[in-house]
Parts: C-alpha cells; structure tokens; sequence
C-alpha cells in the first residue's frame, strides 16, 4: 500500500523553509567589480565549494559588477562556463532571521554537442508614443483607403519596450538587502545556495553573506511500504 510518510513530509517540508533557527553562521565575503578594479589583487570570484578568489579566470559560481546595463552597474552573473547552467533567482528584500519558503529553480537547458549558449542583454529605452502619419514617396501626404486602414488595423501591434533591462537569468540585479537563491548546475555538480545582499558600494564591490540550502524539488517524497 502507498502513503505518504508522515514524519519524512514534516522533515523535508520544515528544510525547504530556511527557517532562523538553521540560518546562523554563514560565510560572508566581499566581491569586487572586475570592470573598476580589474588587475588589482582583489576577490572577484565566489565558488561556494572553496571559497572567495582573486582569479579571473576560473569558473565562479558567482560574480559581481561584470555587467553594467545602462546606468546600472550593479549585476551578479552565474558562470558562463562551458558545461554551467546556474540560475539566480531573487527572492526580495529579507534577512536571515526571517523564515521564508525556497523555491525550485530550473537551471538553463543543456547544451548539444556543438551549441553555443545565446547570451541576451536588453538595455533598450522605453518606445514613445506612436508617430503622425507619414507622407507617401512623392512627398505628398493622401488619406488612407479604407482597405488600407483595414490592414492597418489587423496588423498586430508590436509589443511597446518600458525600458526595463531585460537579462538572463544567469545575471540579477544587486540589491542591498535582497536575498536570493542560486542554483548551480554543471558537469560534477548540482546544489542550492541561498545568498543575501548586506552592502554595496555603487559599480565598485558587493559584500553577500550565503549558506548551502536542502534541494526543495526533493520536499515532495512518497514512500511505498
């Protein structure tokens, strides 16, 4: 007979909140933007399995001030490794005595022998207002036919930019006092990292504190006795 385990759902319910009395004493590190202080001796890469690292070179399961996006300079950025799939997902403004639920993050799809990962960066402005009528090649500016304005009317309508930044979701926006979670993905490895923004100093370093977290996709266990 199938049930579900009572004890063993309560358990891996309880780990897929970060819950306070779990939460103290994560590492903490300050990373620096290699866009301002590149060849200086300065922490630019995060591997959450060894620590901080002045390379930059290797691999980083996390970096800092990489991107700037318009008039914001302030990005983390997964690793874009060969073999890397990690994904950053904010999880808004929180501290570490808050509880809060984890979510399951699916990492970027796996890459075919021979592809190439499409990295996209949207910094467009936002699209004004829809201009006047335009006058016809001769010069000469004629009303248009009702078949025309008919055409005109069932051509969709090309969705208008905000001006937003639009990134992937390899890079997040650092936010002082925003918790995220990561999950990285690569070739030897696969775990959950929830990280927290405690200090940043504009464009130049971004001081996070971070623990290891349970994998919340494994919260929902059936047992067969």
């Amino acid at each position: 007979m199938i049930k579900h385990a009572l004890a063993l759902g309560l358990l891996l319910g309880f780990l897929a909140i970060l819950d306070p009395a779990i939460s103290n004493g994560q590492d903490r590190a300050t990373l620096h933007s290699v866009q301002k202080h590149r060849g200086q001796p300065k922490v630019f890469c995060l591997n959450f399995r060894s620590g901080p690292s002045r390379s930059t070179a290797e691999p980083c399961d996390l970096r800092y001030g990489s991107l700037y996006v318009g008039d914001d300079h302030d990005w983390f950025q997964s690793s874009g490794a060969k073999g890397h799939r990690s994904v950053i997902k904010d999880l808004g403004s929180l501290n570490w005595d808050q509880a809060f639920t984890v979510p399951v993050v699916t990492p970027l799809p796996q890459l075919q022998p021979g592809e190439q990962r499409k990295i996209t960066v949207d910094a467009s402005g936002a699209d004004g207002a829809d201009g006047a009528p335009g006058v016809d090649g001769d010069g000469v500016l004629r009303p248009k036919t009702l078949e025309t304005a008919d055409s005109v009317r069932a051509r969709p309508a090309r969705p208008k930019h905000d001006g937003k930044p639009r990134v992937d979701s390899m890079f997040a926006k650092a936010i002082v006092g925003h918790m995220y979670v990561i999950h990285v993905v690569h070739d030897t490895d696969d775990f959950y990292v929830v990280f927290r923004v405690d200090e940043v100093e504009r464009g130049s370093s971004c001081t996070v504190s971070w623990r290891f977290v349970p994998d919340p996709a494994l919260s929902v266990v059936q047992t067969k006795n």
